[in-house]
């Protein structure tokens, strides 16, 4: 099968959209299916993949390490998307390479699949300064395009029920389909952990919790700051920042203030192949966003067989179950975060039963199993 994968964001920026979609083309090329990715161009990064195309495209203001293509040019993309006579275009965006995707749909006659990654009128809380109006265009484009595509794609029950409320036609099919993990990747071993324990300085009897993530606010990575500096009261420990972000400078300042900036280490970026080794040397992964809509890094972490501790979102449904594999925190309150952490730290058999069941979760979700729904999916919509 030939399937074109349309997207406003690909690498070198490494964010949840980009890991989906690159998890599934690895995924679905191990099955015998070319995936064709078209994205804007970025200057100075040269892709090594031969089936990337890239349009002109400028750079976003208000988020700078984002792009907006123009879909059209060059040219000769547009006519090799035409030669290579798709039997899929799948858009993971509704901006202007969703366009495309539409387009090239319409005049192929192909089904038009659309994943629908990101939570907008969340996020533009956040990015934009017309707190109103914004979340409603959010919802507005969120609803406009799912209902030009044949079928949507969501990561999570949480943005199917979305969808719907935003105005998407009942008939119109939306498929929960999480991306998966490559379990493989994630089962780095202690020593690799270790070594990064040893690297950043942290004692090897030092309990570690971990977030990795954008430090933005839209993370509400602050909240674990404050959840940190409660448990501290109880037990010492080690909070890892693994991440970059706009707001990474307000959370070390933040840090300051609270008096926590001893246990707590913000890493920067870090390659995403390197990511594993950080888990393996954490003992408990902790989450506080509420704008998710599936929460990858979550998936991750459970590969590494950690507990998580989170705030309760629909996002998580069926990733993270409560009192299985840790704890989802009904009231966003550090202080009650900060107790269900210290409780998994003291039982030493729930933290082992934790464990496992994070691992076995995280194995219903592999890469594999994912990309053959994807492919039912596609199949579906060829055969009618």
């Amino acid at each position: 099968m030939k399937i074109g994968f349309f997207t406003d964001t690909y690498l070198p920026v490494v964010n949840g959209v980009e890991i989906s979609i690159e998890t599934f083309r690895k995924s679905l090329g191990k099955m015998g299916h070319k995936v064709f990715i078209y994205a804007p161009y970025t200057p100075g990064y040269k892709d090594k993949n031969p089936n990337v195309f890239r349009f002109q495209s400028i750079r976003v203001i208000k988020k700078p390490e984002m792009r907006l293509a123009f879909p059209f040019l060059p040219k000769d993309h547009f006519g090799k998307i035409l030669d290579f006579k798709l039997d899929i275009a799948h858009s993971h965006t509704p901006f202007s390479m969703g366009l495309l995707a539409k387009y090239i749909a319409d005049h192929q006659k192909i089904p038009l699949v659309y994943t629908h990654h990101t939570h907008y009128p969340e996020y533009a809380k956040f990015y934009m300064k017309e707190k109103i109006i914004s979340p409603l265009l959010g919802r507005f484009l969120s609803a406009w395009y799912s209902n030009l595509s044949n079928t949507i794609i969501v990561p999570s029950y949480k943005m199917k029920r979305l969808l719907k409320e935003y105005g998407v036609k009942k008939k119109k099919p939306i498929y929960v389909l999480p991306t998966g993990v490559n379990v493989k990747i994630f089962k780095e071993s202690k020593k690799a952990g270790l070594k990064i324990k040893e690297e950043l300085g942290i004692a090897k009897k030092n309990k570690v919790l971990i977030f990795v993530g954008r430090m933005g606010k839209e993370k509400n990575p602050g909240f674990l700051l404050k959840a940190t500096k409660e448990v501290l009261k109880k037990r010492n420990v080690i909070l890892l920042m693994v991440g970059d972000g706009p707001f990474l400078n307000g959370l070390k300042e933040m840090a300051k203030k609270l008096g926590i900036e001893k246990n707590t280490i913000f890493t920067g970026a870090i390659p995403y192949q390197k990511i594993p080794a950080y888990y393996q040397a954490s003992d408990i992964f902790v989450f506080s966003s509420l704008t998710e809509t599936q929460g990858i890094v979550i998936l991750e972490a459970l590969a590494c067989g950690l507990p998580v501790v989170a705030l309760k979102d629909d996002a998580f449904k069926g990733i993270i179950i409560n009192n299985k594999n840790g704890f989802l925190i009904k009231k966003p309150w550090p202080e009650n975060f900060a107790k269900k952490i210290l409780e998994i730290l003291k039982k030493p058999f729930l933290y082992k039963r934790f464990s496992i069941s994070s691992r076995k979760i995280a194995k219903d979700f592999s890469a594999a199993n994912q990309a053959k729904k994807l492919i039912n999916i596609y199949k579906s919509l060829i055969e009618i």
